[in-house]
């Protein structure tokens, strides 16, 4: 890590443009964080049939009509702020780029 922090560095000063967001957001692992987030009431399936997501009315994140009808801006809303009824907000739990990690592992459950 202290060798890309270096490399980065170098970067920044010889062509003048910040580079470490990109690389930092990059080594996030959005599986990990579904896993400690998500899980619980969307479940490893993301079908939401855990016993807190059916009582909640978690989203089954394979279904169809879901993943056609939600933009990856859509998903990064309701990450950050939740919903009215159901979902409570993760924006002050995750950062920003790790709300964004989670956009591709919801996304997969739809293939």
């Amino acid at each position: 890590m202290f060798k890309k922090i270096l490399i980065i560095v170098f970067l920044q000063a010889a062509f003048g443009y910040l580079v470490l967001p990109e690389i930092m957001a990059n080594d996030i692992d959005g599986q990990e964080l579904y896993t400690k987030h998500c899980v619980l009431c969307h479940g490893e399936d993301g079908t939401g049939q855990t016993d807190l997501g059916s009582g909640l009315g978690a989203r089954d994140f394979n279904d169809k009509k879901f993943q056609d009808e939600i933009t990856d801006e859509q998903i990064l809303e309701q990450i950050k702020n939740g919903t009215e009824d159901k979902m409570f907000p993760f924006s002050d739990k995750l950062s920003e780029e790790e709300m964004q990690a989670l956009v591709p592992i919801i996304r997969a459950f739809g293939k």
